[in-house]
C-alpha cells in the first residue's frame, strides 16, 4: 500500500482506536471529515511523494506499526488549528498541518 503525502490537511497519530474514534465523533461533530489510514500490512507501507518530509512519514509507519492509528483531517489554513486542538485533546500526536508547500507542526497545541 502507498500513502500518500496529505496536502491542505491535518494528520496525527493515536495510542489507540478508542481514542482515534472519539477524536472522530468530535471531529464529526465539528463539520470535519476525517479518515482513518488503516493498511492491512503495515509492515509493507511504501512512501509516496513526501519528498523532505519523510522523517515525518517514517514516523507514522512505526506508530502503525507499533498499533496506533493515523487519522487525516481535510483542512484548509484557516481550519488547521481547530483540527490540530481536537486531535491533541484526544491524545493525538505528531499532528502536522500539512499544504502543496509546507508543513507546520500543531502538536503543541492544547
Amino acid at each position: 500500500m502507498f500513502i500518500a503525502r496529505p496536502i491542505d490537511a491535518v494528520a496525527g497519530l493515536f495510542p489507540d482506536r478508542a481514542h482515534a474514534e472519539a477524536a472522530v465523533a468530535s471531529l464529526l461533530a465539528a463539520g470535519f471529515a476525517p479518515f482513518s489510514v488503516r493498511p492491512q500490512q503495515p509492515d509493507r507501507c511504501r512512501l509516496q511523494d513526501w519528498g523532505r518530509d519523510t522523517t515525518i512519514m517514517n514516523l507514522y509507519l512505526e506508530g502503525r506499526q507499533q498499533g496506533h492509528v493515523l487519522l487525516i483531517v481535510p483542512a484548509g489554513r484557516a481550519d488547521r488549528e481547530r483540527v490540530g486542538r481536537l486531535l491533541s485533546h484526544h491524545h493525538g500526536h505528531a499532528v502536522y498541518h500539512f499544504t502543496a508547500a509546507a508543513v507546520e507542526s500543531l502538536s503543541i497545541l492544547v
